[in-house]
């Protein structure tokens, strides 16, 4: 669809002028965000979704061939998983592609929608993601100064690059939800189309652009 066109604004003073600067600043600030999230979020998920299954294939061969099995394998699993979850999730609310268990959003005005999601990025979701990016990276500095090794990887001292993985994708939460909180507000004050955050959108099978 075309871009969502805001109607253009009547002359006005130098406060409103100020205004509408900083609402256009603050559309910026979430597209940037949304370009950043994106890119880093789909390039780490696939290169952990190719390491995770290059390892768990090897650790299925290993067990079907010598039917033994590999403790050191089934914690770089872990690990890879972990940073697989921790880089999407940003992404996954960008997208609104994660579970939402909530019987009331779809039954009120698209305002109301968007105060609720605004009221909750603001007050819940960026305050707990500042506590987990504070202490995430306090134990992934702390792994490193001591040089803490897991088994898996021959004892190398990384453990640190493991623990990392948890500020790492909080930074990605929180950047989606400041774009998402902009984007709402952009909304409130009638500068975007729709509340956020927006799933993709595929046409269905009778629809314009679907397939008959």
């Amino acid at each position: 669809p075309p871009p969502f066109q805001s109607p253009s604004p009547a002359p006005a003073g130098g406060g409103a002028i100020a205004a509408m600067g900083a609402l256009a600043g603050l559309s910026g600030l979430s597209r940037s965000a949304d370009r950043w999230v994106t890119r880093i979020s789909l390039a780490c998920a696939w290169f952990t979704i190719a390491a995770l299954i290059a390892v768990t294939t090897l650790d299925v061969a290993i067990r079907q061939i010598a039917h033994v099995g590999s403790d050191k394998l089934k914690e770089i699993e872990s690990s890879l998983f972990l940073a697989l979850v921790m880089f999407s999730i940003g992404y996954a609310y960008l997208r609104d592609g994660h579970v939402r268990i909530d019987i009331v959003r779809e039954r009120v005005s698209l305002r109301t929608r968007a105060w609720v999601e605004l009221a909750g990025c603001v007050a819940i979701l960026m305050p707990v993601c500042a506590v987990l990016i504070y202490h995430g990276a306090d134990s992934a500095m702390t792994a490193f100064l001591g040089g803490e090794r897991p088994e898996a990887f021959s004892g190398l001292p990384i453990q640190w690059v493991v623990k990392a993985t948890v500020p790492a994708g909080t930074l990605l939460l929180l950047l989606s939800a400041i774009c998402v909180a902009a984007r709402n507000l952009l909304f409130l004050c009638g500068r975007e189309p729709a509340p956020a955050p927006q799933g993709e959108t595929f046409p269905l099978q009778g629809e314009p652009n679907g397939e008959a």
